[in-house]
């Protein structure tokens, strides 16, 4: 691990350094997520990393990744080609295509952590 990544992975969550960058991420969080869903998951947040994790949790969480599985095996289920005039191949593959990859990418999140 050379020099850089090191003092990244091992920076103090206390200093002022960490207060600045983290006010920095909050307000930056904010402006990003002004007038949607998301700026209720970390409302009454101080801490720019307190807030990133609650956005995380939010949206990547164990509600958030049923809701996706459940919408992805719904949309191979139902997904059907007939003829290229109404639904070209190429969108009836694509469509399958980013079904399984939700479908493999919430398996691949949920083996990591459990491992």
């Amino acid at each position: 691990m050379d020099r850089k990544v090191q003092e990244i992975h091992t920076a103090s969550l206390q200093d002022f350094i960490f207060n600045i960058d983290s006010k920095r991420v909050l307000t930056l969080l904010k402006e990003l997520c002004l007038d949607t869903e998301a700026e209720t998951w970390f409302h009454n947040i101080m801490c720019g990393r307190a807030a990133m994790k609650a956005l995380q949790l939010y949206y990547d969480g164990p509600d958030e990744s049923k809701r996706r599985k459940e919408e992805a095996r719904s949309k191979i289920k139902n997904v059907y080609y007939k003829h290229e005039s109404t639904f070209t191949f190429e969108k009836y593959v694509t469509n399958l295509y980013d079904a399984f990859k939700i479908l493999e990418n919430t398996e691949n999140l949920y083996t990591k952590k459990r491992s």
